[in-house]
């Protein structure tokens, strides 16, 4: 199977002062499509800085990052922004709704960047509130929704343009336990119907759920494989083992 997410010695380098900062250094991974893979670390460990570049929010410094077979670090602003609106779908840990719009027009916010048509935008959108349980509350603002439902409403928005990589970036954390684990049985269905997920989070927990783990530390990728082995959750560095991983 091709891949769909090509990492290829990605480095990302941050200048702060004098000082070079690297937040991603040599990560190779391949993720194909219908994966469901959840990227965790602590703070610091460059998982964000992956998101960034996936999410076509940025670029590397140095190595490839390859598209659906399209090198995204040699497309310039205007190019960066049609590949997030034709290929990603976000899902925010704040959840990034409009709040003086309704639940239909925060949906199909990312149609009228595509140009789509007024006609088509709204019943594209109406199924995708309809696919996550909340087409009944489609003339509700935001503020008038519990937590959980306003998660939902961002996967709907998420999924409303039929992106090849839905992007998930904790999007648990501002969520009670019990929420949470209903937001993540809602992703866990959407790779069940065939979508490819990227998981971003810190949360062992939550990354299990995933079908496989791309574990970071420090920039670099110190264990790639099944969620369901040991090691999944095992820091690799204090069990004297990198799997899948760069030696340092």
């Amino acid at each position: 199977m091709s891949a769909l997410i090509t990492f290829q010695n990605v480095c990302k380098y941050y200048h702060m002062g004098d000082a070079t900062v690297k937040a991603a250094d040599h990560i190779s991974f391949e993720i194909c499509k219908g994966e469901f893979v959840a990227i965790v670390g602590s703070s610091g460990s460059g998982k964000s800085t992956c998101m960034n570049i996936i999410g076509c929010l940025d670029v590397p410094s140095e190595g490839t990052y390859l598209l659906q077979g399209r090198d995204v670090g040699q497309m310039n602003k205007n190019e960066l922004a049609e590949i997030r609106n034709e290929m990603l779908g976000f899902i925010f840990q704040q959840y990034n709704l409009l709040p003086k719009l309704n639940l239909l027009e925060n949906v199909e916010v990312p149609l009228m960047y595509a140009g789509v048509s007024k006609g088509e935008r709204r019943e594209r959108a109406h199924q995708a509130l309809a696919q996550v349980g909340l087409d009944d509350k489609w003339r509700h603002k935001p503020m008038e929704l519990s937590g959980g439902q306003q998660q939902r409403v961002s996967i709907a928005r998420a999924l409303v343009g039929h992106p090849s990589v839905i992007l998930a970036d904790e999007p648990t954390g501002a969520l009670d336990s019990r929420t949470g684990r209903e937001v993540l049985a809602m992703l866990q269905d959407l790779h069940e119907q065939g979508h490819t997920v990227v998981l971003i989070t810190h949360d062992n927990s939550i990354a299990v759920q995933a079908q496989r783990i791309i574990r970071l530390e420090d920039g670099h990728v110190v264990y790639d494989g099944p969620s369901d082995d040991p090691e999944a959750v095992v820091t690799p560095r204090a069990a004297g083992a990198r799997k899948g991983g760069q030696p340092q």
